[in-house]
């Protein structure tokens, strides 16, 4: 005989396993998980027949929410998986009569308040978005997961913004994805997930009542676009231009930034930026699934058998619900679009001067200085005017002491050095 197939959630509160005190009152789990844009939720309601949860069963705001959802023999006997949906804090205390329940929700931040409601005003200086992002989860005893490129920020103000909105609008700013999950802030290049292969294939079939929404718009698709950037210290405003074909082209549909930014780099990829996430609504496909505790927010699916709709699609979020009466997955998904992308060209460092050579006879600019009476250190000194000079000993000369190791006389009126002087007092 065959084992039923199910799906099992497990709670904890503050540490302590509330499954079995939960069992007679649980009604459903819902854990939302997102790629980018906002911290993951869980949702948990609970029926209140006997009012506890108005009283001694009372919540408190700031509990620690543990969530997970075992899948028993999902595709066959035996087929055992498991959904971590992460710890979160829970925020929102909701009861309602007729019937008497309680929903609890909680989101995936930390505990202190502070990450997503006090403000703060710093400017950020020679900082990678790595730095930032490691600044600011050490700040909360959060985890940092970083999978983007390394990106150097010459200067960038943190104005009366919370430390959540601030690396928000600094990840969307230069074209990188940021979530929380689990005590972790995730910061990756959604560029490159997109890439990645896609794990499985959804058909129509996969829909649940052929429940499923396709949208495909020209409004808000770009080729390229056109930003501006401070330059020099006369604050001279530059435009240039980033497209995945020429500007002028008779099919280009150009997006033009009205912010500036603050310098070239900083253009570029708030061009590339703003122009995938616009691409992203292009063509979009939701609905609810069958259950797969395989597909997650982040990870890439092919729709086939939906004719136009078919291709590659990158999950923008996932919502597993867990009832009385089954599981149901939600989904939204973007189909993968060419990306726009930017690589700042590498610098490249100014060769130095090579180092001048000399010897005995030749005549030198002296810059001026002090002149010893002998080459070793401790020789007292006296002041020299500027002038031109003839070398008379160098530093190979048998006795040299080395600490001052040129001989000059000098040439003419112009100079009264006549001694021994330091290392690249002369050229």
């Amino acid at each position: 005989m065959s084992n039923a197939r199910k799906a099992v959630p497990s709670l904890s509160f503050n540490g302590k396993n509330v499954n079995t005190s939960l069992a007679d009152y649980l009604q459903s789990v819902s854990c939302e998980d997102v790629a980018s844009g906002r911290s993951d939720a869980i949702t948990i309601t609970l029926q209140n027949i006997d009012t506890k949860w108005l009283n001694k069963w009372y919540p408190s705001k700031g509990d620690r929410i543990a969530g997970s959802i075992a899948f028993k023999n999902w595709e066959k006997d035996g087929d055992d998986r498991k959904v971590n949906c992460g710890t979160f804090v829970l925020d929102e205390i909701k009861l309602s009569g007729g019937p008497l329940e309680v929903r609890i929700s909680g989101i995936a931040i930390p505990a202190s308040e502070s990450f997503k409601i006090r403000e703060r005003t710093k400017t950020w200086k020679n900082a990678t978005i790595k730095k930032i992002g490691q600044e600011i989860a050490g700040r909360y005893k959060l985890g940092l997961s970083y999978s983007g490129p390394n990106i150097q920020i010459a200067s960038i103000e943190q104005t009366d913004k919370s430390d959540s909105a601030f690396l928000y609008d600094v990840c969307q700013k230069y074209g990188l994805s940021m979530k929380v999950f689990n005590d972790k802030i995730i910061i990756y290049d959604q560029t490159a997930q997109e890439k990645k292969s896609a794990i499985l294939t959804l058909s129509r079939a996969s829909f649940v009542d052929d429940d499923w929404e396709y949208t495909d718009a020209l409004e808000g698709t770009y080729t390229g676009a056109r930003v501006s950037y401070k330059s020099g210290q006369d604050n001279e405003e530059i435009s240039v231009y980033l497209g995945l074909k020429a500007e002028n082209a008779s099919d280009s549909r150009v997006l033009n930034i009205t912010e500036t930014a603050e310098d070239q780099n900083t253009a570029y990829y708030m061009a590339a930026a703003q122009v995938n996430k616009s691409n992203e609504k292009a063509t979009t496909l939701s609905g609810k699934i069958w259950t797969d505790p395989a597909i997650c927010a982040g990870i890439c699916v092919t729709i086939s058998g939906m004719g136009k709709a078919n291709g590659k699609y990158f999950v923008d979020k996932s919502t597993i619900e867990v009832t009385d009466s089954g599981t149901t997955q939600n989904v939204e998904l973007h189909k993968c679009q060419k990306r726009l992308t930017y690589t700042p060209k590498p610098v490249t460092q100014a060769k130095p001067p090579a180092k001048k050579s000399y010897k005995v006879g030749d005549i030198v600019n002296f810059h001026g200085g002090t002149h010893y009476v002998s080459s070793y250190s401790g020789a007292k000194g006296y002041s020299a005017r500027a002038g031109r000079a003839k070398i008379t000993l160098g530093p190979n000369c048998a006795g040299n002491g080395k600490a001052h190791p040129w001989h000059l006389i000098h040439v003419d009126g112009s100079s009264n050095v006549y001694g021994w002087v330091d290392e690249g007092t002369f050229d």
